[in-house]
């Protein structure tokens, strides 16, 4: 049965991708599907305390003379775990035609800019006065490609 060898398969990427308490906690689920109930369960509602220990983490980040690389890998996965807990309200009439969503997006990537660009150590304080006196933002990837360029120059 094909379904049963691609259902073990999706258990054994569960399992090495999660935490050893939490893989022990769902050792005796027959399913795939029960796994991700569980977990759903458990992590899939919105936590203020979670939320405002990320934010509250975010707030302290900082390059600390880590490679630019390493710097922003860190603040990827702050911002992923709070997208997840505190996730963007999205329009749900299927014909919108409005610019708030669109506009939300652009301030949220603004937002993280900001945030990327705070947290750069001093040596990089040309670059931020590069990016911030752009006449239109540059995304963050842009932005960390020239910080990273600039690293690598050094």
């Amino acid at each position: 049965m094909p379904w049963m060898r691609c259902d073990a398969m999706i258990i054994g990427w569960f399992t090495t991708a999660m935490d050893k308490d939490i893989r022990t906690s769902i050792r005796y689920a027959n399913t795939s599907a029960a796994i991700w109930k569980d977990l759903k369960e458990r992590f899939g509602k919105e936590n203020a305390p979670r939320a405002y220990e990320l934010k509250q983490l975010l707030s302290c980040s900082h390059q600390d003379g880590s490679s630019v690389s390493s710097y922003y890998t860190k603040l990827r996965g702050i911002w992923d775990e709070i997208s997840s807990v505190l996730p963007i309200p999205q329009c749900t009439c299927g014909h919108c035609t409005c610019e708030i969503g669109k506009r939300l997006v652009d301030f949220k990537e603004n937002e993280r800019l900001y945030e990327f660009l705070m947290g750069l150590d001093t040596e990089f304080s040309t670059i931020r006065t590069h990016v911030l006196s752009m006449k239109t933002s540059p995304t963050l990837g842009e932005a960390y490609r020239l910080a990273s360029e600039e690293e690598q120059q050094k």
